[in-house]
C-alpha cells in the first residue's frame, strides 16, 4: 500500500481489486477461468465483477459471463435493464442473453427499448430472448420484428413466436 504523509492509503474494495487483475490479463483464457472460478462463489461481491464483465472484449469470456449470470438465483434484473442504453452492441446481447435465461416476464419492458436499436445483432437477440421468455406479453413485440428490415431479425422472431404460440409459418 501507498504510504502519504505516514497515513496508509485505504484499500481498493475487494471487487475493485479483482476486477483490475481480471482486466489485467491479456490472456482471454485466463479471464474466463478466473471468472468462472469467481462465479462459483455465489458472493454478493461477485455480481459487480460479473456484471462488469459483460464487456469483455472475447466473445468467450462474455459468454462464460452470460452462464453464471443465467444461473445466478438472486439477481437483481435492475441491474442488468440499465446495460440496454447506452452500451456497446456486444454488451447489449450479453445482457439479453442473461434475460432470456432468466425467462422473467416483468423483463419485457426492458427489452422492447431494444427493438428499434441499429444493431442487427441486438434486434435478433431482442427476439430470441423474447421467444424464451414465452409469454403473450412477447407475441406483439415478436410481431413488430416479423416487420424488420433484416431478414436475420425476421427469421429470429418466426422462431420465437413458433415456440411461444400455437402459429405456424408456412
Amino acid at each position: 500500500m501507498a504510504e502519504e504523509n505516514g497515513k496508509r492509503e485505504p484499500s481498493l474494495p475487494l471487487a475493485s481489486r479483482v476486477l483490475l487483475k481480471i482486466k489485467a490479463s491479456p490472456d482471454k483464457k485466463v479471464r474466463a477461468k478466473m471468472l468462472a472460478a469467481l462465479a462459483k462463489l455465489h458472493h454478493p461481491w461477485i455480481l459487480p465483477i460479473l456484471l462488469e464483465e459483460l464487456a469483455d472484449p472475447s466473445e468467450k469470456v462474455r459468454e462464460k459471463v452470460v452462464r453464471a449470470l443465467g444461473s445466478w438465483e438472486e439477481l437483481p434484473l435492475e441491474l442488468l435493464y440499465s446495460r440496454l442504453k447506452n452500451q456497446p452492441w456486444y454488451v447489449k446481447t450479453a445482457v439479453l442473453q442473461v434475460l432470456a435465461a432468466k425467462k422473467t416476464v416483468a423483463s419485457i419492458p426492458a427489452i422492447a427499448a431494444t427493438l428499434d436499436d441499429p444493431n442487427v445483432e441486438v434486434r435478433r437477440q431482442a427476439a430470441d430472448c423474447l421467444g424464451k421468455i414465452g409469454s403473450k406479453e412477447a407475441l406483439p413485440l415478436l410481431v413488430k420484428l416479423l416487420k424488420d428490415s433484416n431478414p436475420y431479425v425476421r427469421q429470429a422472431a418466426t422462431e420465437a413466436i413458433q415456440k411461444t404460440s400455437r402459429i405456424r409459418f408456412a
